[in-house]
C-alpha cells in the first residue's frame, strides 16, 4: 500500500436512511406518510425520526399499509 494525496472523496450513495432524513426534514407537524409495508419497513423510518429528535406516531392501516404522523420536531413540544 502507498499513501495517496488529493484523492477526492466520492459522494455518499443514496439509501433509505438518507431518503428518510430528507423526507422528515421536509415534513411539518401534522403531516403524514402512508407506507407500503411490503416495500419499506416503517420501523426504519421510526428509528431515523428518533435519531433526529422528532416525535412520530404510527398506526397500522392493514397488513400491507401503515401511516406515520409527525407529532413534533426537534426542540419543539
Amino acid at each position: 500500500m502507498e499513501v495517496e494525496k488529493n484523492v477526492p472523496i466520492p459522494a455518499k450513495k443514496v439509501n433509505a436512511k438518507n431518503n428518510f432524513v430528507t423526507l422528515l426534514k421536509s415534513m411539518e407537524v401534522g403531516d403524514s406518510i402512508l407506507f407500503d409495508r411490503t416495500k419499506t419497513k416503517p420501523s426504519s423510518f421510526y428509528v431515523c425520526a428518533g435519531r433526529l429528535g422528532y416525535k412520530i406516531t404510527m398506526r397500522e392501516i392493514d397488513e400491507k399499509q401503515a401511516r406515520i404522523w409527525l407529532i413534533s420536531k426537534q426542540g419543539e413540544s
